[in-house]
């Protein structure tokens, strides 16, 4: 328990670095007050894939600068993500005016990272799971839709990461990065999911930066989120996030108690 609170710590810290999308729309008070789809005790499971050249890789190492792909599903250790929303105690918040929560890489999580999201009548967004291989997500579009748009509906932003989030698998770079977004909502759809047929609005994004163009296709459904996250990082990597279950557990506070609850 010592060395996931020191872990902690230090996630924490690293994420709080880089210059936020300018234009998504942050309430000033209640942030999670109004939350219909990531209310808090709400646990969202993800399913991943990632492959590269038509070839399917697993996560055989996800600590900090030692991660390591392979081909052999047996060394796999990470098959699933689940973000669960938490209502964190007085002054805790991580990012300022945004619903707090926390990302586990399951079966037999190392570290737990705590990160934020936006969600509110105009906009939701959130930032992506990113410890170890899903640094990764960081060079490319975060989830983000505009409520109540038509079809065909655009907008832009931009975000400044550091060289924190670089790696050799996805592209390395010195002092800062600027990422600068393209979205568009380019159609509705029905798709079979977990939660049986569901419609979604379907939104393309792409990322322009010095390591070239990623992409992020998400599939967002008014009441399970976003269901379907497919990114395509710059040098052609392709990561497949799948929404498989939400339950709605109790309201947790902080790492303990989320910790406590999950694996004691």
């Amino acid at each position: 328990m010592k060395n996931i609170v020191t872990t902690l710590i230090i996630l924490i810290s690293s994420l709080s670095f880089g210059q936020q999308y300018d234009k998504v729309f942050i309430e000033n008070s209640k942030v999670d007050k109004n939350n219909k789809v990531y209310s808090l005790g709400k646990e969202f499971s993800f399913k991943f894939d990632i492959r590269e050249n038509n070839s399917k890789y697993f996560i055989k190492n996800n600590d900090g600068d030692s991660i390591e792909l392979t081909n052999d599903i047996a060394s796999l250790v990470i098959n699933e993500i689940r973000l669960t929303v938490l209502k964190p105690k007085i002054f805790q918040r991580t990012n300022k005016k945004q619903t707090e929560i926390i990302y586990s890489y399951e079966p037999n999580p190392k570290s737990l990272s705590f990160t934020g999201l936006v969600e509110n009548e105009k906009n939701i967004w959130i930032h992506p799971p990113r410890e170890g291989f899903f640094k990764s997500l960081e060079t490319c579009p975060f989830p983000y839709i505009v409520l109540n748009k038509p079809v065909g509906f655009k907008w832009v932003d931009s975000m400044i990461i550091g060289n924190q989030w670089s790696n050799k698998i996805w592209g390395e770079w010195e002092d800062s990065l600027l990422l600068e977004y393209a979205y568009e909502i380019i159609g509705t759809e029905k798709i079979n999911s977990n939660f049986g047929e569901i419609d979604c609005v379907v939104i393309e994004a792409m990322a322009n930066s010095r390591l070239g163009k990623s992409k992020l296709k998400s599939y967002f459904n008014e009441k399970y989120g976003f269901v379907e996250l497919h990114y395509t990082l710059a040098n052609g990597i392709e990561i497949d996030l799948i929404l498989n279950k939400i339950v709605k557990g109790p309201i947790l506070r902080d790492g303990k108690e989320f910790y406590n609850h999950r694996y004691k």
